[in-house]
């Protein structure tokens, strides 16, 4: 029996399906309650970056339609969600984080996660912030200005999924849909705590077509974000690099770690060292493993020489590219933290970014085969609790430097959920669960079976403008 509640978005997703069909609850109602609390929120986390208006009505008025008829698509038929700004979407503007492409017509074309949230019947109420051109970790924007961590407005949400972290931890929506190239949907998960999901390259079609980027969901519960995930992994021909459509689908199924070998990743052999509380956090989950009968063995760390200068160099050609692409007008618009940073790539030739993208793979397949006979590898998210959220990272001269945690795993392809275990002065702390190549599913059905371990209940921000104001 669903529990009372005054505000339907304090319900689960199930609860939400329970009340529709019993009509005690339309998606109508559901997306009102929805923009009421943006209009109440968002003045103080700064979260969206566009409302879809007439749209999200015309998609919650033909979703209430099929439930009253009994024919709904499914569990997020009627449900209201967000995507970043950089998955494109019929209506909403495409800006790229950067005060650079503001103007630009809106978004005329649904990109794969777009088009399949919408034939399931999802209500994508708006579009959510991130900063210039997705390079950098943390929520700091030419053209959205910073966004804000509802846990501590004082703090970080983490990016570059930024607006998708803080507008779920505020409430907003069931579920977000962004995209990950170093960290970006894990990063913002565990600053805000969330669940979310880096999948295996290509199980999430997206365009434009990418070796290394993934779209990937996140959401306040696992069960919330296996709802979003079986809806974006359909497949899409667009994408020419996207897996086939999964044959089955064992996310409902439990877990028992009994047999399972965990391994336990908390230092990469270079890079910032995780604080003590992120430590602890790690390794209470570990012991939830242990204690259930999975196998652990504490890695060695991986790396002997530190990969993350290549990695660096290859991201600021990308940043560089974008950045050259814009009209020359422009180009003083986009934010100096990353146009300064990208500037280095200015005069590298053909040959070194070969490579770079040479030493990038082989620190790809060193960590692979350092990995290699595991079933799960746990490790930190990040190796602070967080950061002030005017700063584009913790060290402002190296953006990117905290996520050896997360991008190596976007150069493996692997599965990598992130999930909150711990909580310091009253923020997150978030760990990461990865998986093998294609073991989607047994990441999923890890990171369930871990929530259920959490040794206290998540009490999501409130009175967030009383909060802001003290």
């Amino acid at each position: 029996m669903s529990e009372p509640t005054h505000d339907p978005l304090d319900l689960t997703l199930a609860q939400v399906g329970a009340r529709f069909r019993a009509g005690t609850l339309t998606p109508v109602e559901l997306l009102d309650a929805t923009l009421n609390r943006i209009n109440r929120t968002n003045p103080v986390i700064n979260a969206m970056a566009g409302l879809a208006g007439e749209s999200a009505r015309a998609a919650a008025e033909a979703a209430a339609a099929r439930w009253a008829a009994g024919e709904p698509r499914g569990e997020l038929d009627g449900v209201p969600v967000t995507v970043k700004d950089s998955v494109r979407t019929v209506g909403l503007p495409w800006r790229h984080g950067s005060a650079a492409h503001a103007g630009q017509p809106d978004s005329t074309v649904d990109s794969p996660p777009a088009a399949r949230l919408k034939e399931a019947g999802a209500v994508i109420v708006g579009n959510t912030t991130m900063p210039d051109f997705g390079m950098l970790a943390a929520g700091v924007s030419s053209l959205y200005g910073i966004t804000r961590n509802p846990w501590d407005p004082t703090r970080n949400p983490g990016g570059s999924s930024a607006g998708g972290g803080a507008s779920l931890a505020a409430g907003i929506g069931f579920g977000s849909v962004g995209s990950d190239i170093a960290g970006s949907v894990r990063l913002p998960a565990a600053q805000c705590g969330l669940v979310s999901l880096k999948p295996t390259q290509g199980r999430v079609p997206h365009l434009p077509v990418s070796t290394m980027r993934s779209a990937g969901p996140m959401a306040r519960t696992v069960d919330e974000l296996i709802a979003v995930y079986r809806v974006i992994s359909r497949p899409d021909p667009r994408d020419v690099w996207s897996l086939p459509a999964q044959e089955w689908d064992h996310t409902a199924g439990p877990l028992d770690p009994r047999g399972l070998r965990v391994g336990l990743l908390t230092d990469l052999g270079c890079g910032p060292a995780p604080t003590d509380r992120v430590l602890a956090a790690v390794h209470d989950a570990a012991a939830a493993f242990t204690s259930a009968g999975a196998t652990l063995e504490t890695l060695a760390p991986p790396f002997v020489r530190d990969p993350y200068p290549a990695l660096n160099r290859l991201f600021q050609v990308r940043a560089r590219a974008e950045w050259e692409s814009l009209a020359p007008e422009r180009r003083s618009q986009v934010l100096p933290a990353v146009a300064d940073w990208a500037a280095e790539a200015a005069g590298r030739t053909a040959v070194q970014f070969g490579r770079d993208t040479d030493a990038v793979l082989a620190a790809q397949e060193l960590l692979r085969a350092h990995l290699d006979g595991f079933d799960l590898v746990l490790s930190p998210v990040l190796p602070v609790v967080g950061f002030a959220a005017e700063d584009v990272g913790p060290d402002p001269a190296r953006p990117l430097a905290h996520t050896g945690f997360t991008a190596w795993f976007n150069q493996t392809g692997q599965p990598a959920a992130s999930l909150c275990f711990g909580m310091d002065a009253g923020c997150p702390v978030g760990v990461q669960i990865a998986g093998r190549r294609f073991a989607d599913q047994l990441v999923l059905r890890a990171a369930r079976w871990l929530e259920s371990c959490r040794p206290f209940a998540m009490s999501w921000p409130t009175d967030l403008e009383v909060r802001a104001g003290r």
